[in-house]
């Protein structure tokens, strides 16, 4: 007679009325002794599934497969009904260890897939001996779960309650898979039929459909149908843990600092978090319960894990992710508590560990998107860019707007060789995504305008794009750097930590042309900041301390950039000389104090003494080199320029465009000269002309090279194109050279070159390029009529309609070149005047365009007025055009009279 709460199975004794009783609670270690007693008695197949079942619920699932497999094994061959209870239960024990997680199962991939191809062989000969068992079905449904395939699941479980309508397993069954095709609401309508058919069965329905609720939007009706759960057991850790998650989620969303800033009001806005706050405490209440309930339930320490990383105790959540790891049962949770271990050994920056562990959380459950995000992180920190990339990007296809893989893929390619352009994108992908959630913010809340601004509060954003833009892009880089500015003003004290922000500031607004006054109290406000944070640092010499002094100079050195802008030369001058006294190697403020004795002072040994001193600081510097051949070339000295340009490419740099393309003119000119000396020798064909004329053409042949090899490096390079043009029109091409003078116009005007490399020409005589700007600041340098690449483009292009006879295209060239270059002296005259008369007129210093720049510009004006004058006389002598004549002749009558000769008064 079996004892009250011990269970007892009753094995029939062969020949006999006597009945064998087996304690299940005392079932023998191995089940082989259990299928001796059975095989000795001839016991019916279903004793066979009996102690299978008891083996299992003990945790003895191999002794279980032994049962069956025994069982199967004594089959009578005449009653194959007898085996299908055997068959699905073996197969369904297949199914399951396969879902059990590697460390306590010991079994790989391969051996989970082994499993289920077992199962399914299984269920294959169930299916053969009847297609009307409900068990196949159900099994063959979890078999699908268990591989991700809810189609497949649905199917079979469909199959199931075609055969028995109220077979509540069955729901279940279809209600999971609906549920994982993210199906809610039907998920939702049969869990609640099931509750409805069983009141208090087991799983609990409520729990399901707490869960649907949830994942439809109705948090109170989940924490509703979730406490009832509790209510009916009390003692079910589940629901509570469903509980805390609800109550998590509730208190990140009203934490979110966009949400509760968005409030406006400070009252209102102290609410908010004060409810967030209640959300957390009822949260950790609900996980204490659980812990209290089912102290080793993996679920409830995983959440516990969370909470303690949030706290900052790193080890207590490691401890209790590891505690886990031990009682977890199923492959799901193991891969959510190695997660948890690798969050813990990553916040405390064991990378290495923390990467096998991230490793080990993906081969349990390979589409863990936080997981696999969590990997990337530690193949960045390894430098193993590709497989960070191609990790990222899985995570990417599943989430498109998630703006922190958005963040590290242009993390990455900031990085990366070439893929400036790539990182930038992902930059503004980041952006997109943050304006869409702004807007619909402002949708559900009922709010008009655009409060994409105010949504976003990671200036970091703005800081990496801006730092990518000023590459590329001058005025989305300030646009950039202005939202970072708005961002960390919200945050007392932060915009006075990176005074460099309002230097970028500066120096990007003269290079977009903003006004002198906003140029000047950006940079006037960062060496502001600066000079505070410096005050408010020890004295000693730490990094941060030599950083900020590093970026007050390069605050100064713009400032001195911006003095340039304005026309204040002396100014200018004495912020470089102080900078070189302190950083006698601040090489920079060495080549603009060069260029201001050159071009300013006309003092061409003060110059080359302050290159030839920047050249002994760094002697691999290309700059130096190549403003020393600027000069040389500016003192006729072509050969001492030739070989400055020759240095950089034989000993610095031997693609850089600006030596490529002055080589180009200096082998141009050459080619000019020997022409002329051609022309002029009377007898053309004499030894002296024919040698004279090879070696021109020999000439332009090298210039074409080298303008190629610029052409090569830079498609864009409008100084480069404009030299090939040159040279074209000095062999005779005038047709082609004309089109492709046009070309290099309009590519300028569109700013798609840049415009501080070029050429200017007369008749085809060219002038070389200006220096480059030491520095990214703009500046007057490249307002000179020299550097006026449309101004030039246009000119010859009206000499090539000349060549061709095209006299009308070319009268209209030349008059908007007069136009142009008229509009250009004005703007410079208004920005190097206008602000330093109202701000620095006290100083008693003059502002304005420098005397030989005035003195250029007039020379090209006269020259432009010659050109027009003829032009139009040519056409008006061919035309017959006595108006045309007049016009040629008021050319004329005005050059004269600038010139202060006397015409016949007729």
């Amino acid at each position: 007679m079996a004892l009250a709460g011990v269970r007892m199975i009753e094995v029939p004794i062969e020949n006999s009325d006597d009945v064998l009783e087996i304690n299940c609670s005392q079932l023998p270690e191995h089940a082989s002794e259990i299928c001796d007693i059975l095989e000795n008695e001839g016991a019916a197949q279903r004793y066979y599934q009996q102690f299978a079942l008891e083996y299992y619920k003990q945790g003895q699932a191999d002794e279980a497969i032994v049962t069956l497999k025994r069982g199967l094994a004594n089959a009578k061959s005449n009653d194959q009904t007898a085996k299908l209870p055997l068959l699905n239960l073996l197969a369904s024990i297949y199914v399951q260890k396969a879902k059990q997680p590697l460390a306590s199962s010991m079994v790989g991939s391969s051996s989970r897939d082994m499993l289920l191809t077992m199962a399914t062989a299984l269920l294959t000969e169930a299916e053969r001996i009847s297609r009307t068992e409900p068990n196949t079905f159900m099994v063959k449904g979890m078999l699908a779960m268990t591989r991700r395939l809810p189609d497949a699941a649905l199917i079979q479980f469909n199959n199931a309650l075609q055969l028995d309508g109220r077979n509540l397993a069955a729901l279940l069954g279809k209600a999971r898979a609906l549920f994982a095709k993210r199906q809610y609401q039907q998920a939702l309508h049969i869990y609640q039929q099931v509750l409805t058919q069983q009141p208090r069965g087991k799983p609990d329905a409520r729990i399901g459909i707490g869960m649907c609720l949830y994942k439809l939007g109705h948090s109170n009706d989940a924490r509703r149908a979730l406490k009832r759960a509790v209510d009916v057991d009390a003692t079910a850790a589940a629901p509570q843990i469903l509980l805390a998650v609800i109550e998590l989620n509730e208190a990140k969303r009203r934490f979110d600092l966009r949400i509760s800033r968005d409030a406006g009001d400070p009252e209102k806005t102290g609410q908010v978090m004060e409810e967030a706050g209640e959300c957390l405490r009822r949260a950790m209440g609900c996980l204490q319960r659980a812990y209290e309930l089912q102290p080793d339930n993996a679920a409830t320490l995983i959440f516990l894990a969370d909470r303690l990383i949030a706290k900052g105790d790193i080890r207590g959540a490691q401890a209790l992710a590891e505690r886990a790891l031990a009682t977890a049962d199923t492959m799901a949770i193991q891969a959510e508590a190695h997660f948890q271990v690798a969050r813990s050994l990553h916040a405390s920056k064991r990378f290495d560990q923390a990467f096998d562990a991230y490793t080990k959380c993906l081969s349990l459950n390979d589409k863990h998107t936080l997981g696999m995000y969590g990997l990337g992180q530690m193949q960045l920190q390894r430098t193993d860019m590709s497989s960070a990339e191609a990790t990222f990007q899985r995570v990417l296809e599943r989430n498109p707007k998630c703006v922190e893989v958005l963040r590290a893929l242009g993390y990455l390619h900031a990085r990366l060789p070439n893929t400036k352009a790539k990182a930038l994108e992902y930059y503004e992908r980041e952006m997109h995504v943050l304006a869409d959630e702004a807007a619909e913010h402002a949708r559900q809340t009922g709010k008009s305008g655009d409060h994409a601004m105010a949504w976003m509060d990671d200036a970091n954003l703005f800081l990496e794009a801006g730092l990518l833009y000023e590459a590329t892009n001058a005025r989305k880089a300030r646009k950039a750097y202005l939202a970072a500015s708005i961002i960390l003003q919200r945050q007392p004290g932060n915009g006075d930590h990176i005074p460099e922000l309002w230097n970028n500031l500066g120096a990007l607004s003269q290079l977009t042309g903003e006004s002198t006054e906003s140029v000047f109290s950006e940079l006037n406000a960062a060496a502001e900041k600066c000079a505070r944070v410096l005050g408010a640092r020890p004295k000693q010499r730490t990094n941060e301390v030599r950083r900020l002094e590093n970026t007050q100079r390069t605050i100064r050195y713009n400032v001195a950039r911006f003095y340039e802008t304005c026309g204040l030369w002396q100014k200018a001058e004495n912020l470089y000389q102080t900078i070189v006294a302190e950083i006698p190697a601040y090489t920079d403020a060495r080549l603009r104090l060069a260029h201001i004795a050159y071009f300013y002072r006309a003092n061409s040994r003060e110059a080359l003494a302050q290159i030839s001193q920047a050249i002994d600081v760094d002697a691999k510097r290309p700059a130096p080199w190549l403003m020393r051949g600027n000069i040389e070339l500016q003192r006729k000295n072509v050969q001492e320029a030739r070989r400055a340009f020759e240095h950089v490419l034989k000993d610095i740099a031997k693609h850089d465009v600006y030596a490529l393309c002055s080589l180009g003119n200096f082998y141009l000119a050459a080619g000019k000269s020997e022409s002329v000396r051609a022309s002029s020798e009377a007898n053309a064909s004499s030894p002296v002309a024919k040698k004279s004329r090879d070696l021109a053409q020999q000439n332009y042949k090298r210039a074409l090279e080298f303008f190629g090899k610029c052409l090569q490096l830079d498609a864009r390079c409008v100084a480069a194109a404009h030299g090939v043009a040159i040279a074209m029109g000095e062999r005779g091409f005038a047709n082609d050279a004309r089109r492709l003078f046009q070309e290099v116009r309009d590519a300028a005007t569109s700013g798609l070159g840049p415009l501080t490399l070029c050429t200017q020409s007369s008749d085809f005589v060219f002038k070389v390029p200006q220096p480059p700007i030491a520095s990214v600041q703009h500046s007057v340098d490249d307002m000179r009529v020299s550097s006026d690449v449309i101004l030039w483009a246009g000119v010859n292009t009206a000499h090539a309609c000349v060549e061709i006879g095209n006299y009308r295209q070319a009268i209209l060239v030349y008059e908007s070149c007069i136009k142009r270059l008229r509009e250009t002296t004005l703007a410079l005259e208004s920005q190097t005047g206008h602000f330093v008369v109202q701000a620095f007129d006290a100083h008693g210093e003059g502002a304005g365009v420098s005397e030989a720049e005035q003195a250029e510009r007039s020379k090209v004006a006269r020259d432009l007025q010659l050109y027009l004058a003829r032009a139009l006389y040519v056409q008006a002598k061919s035309s017959k055009d006595v108006k045309v004549m007049r016009m040629a002749l008021k050319e004329m009558r005005e050059l004269c009279e600038a010139a202060n000769v006397k015409l016949p008064s007729d």
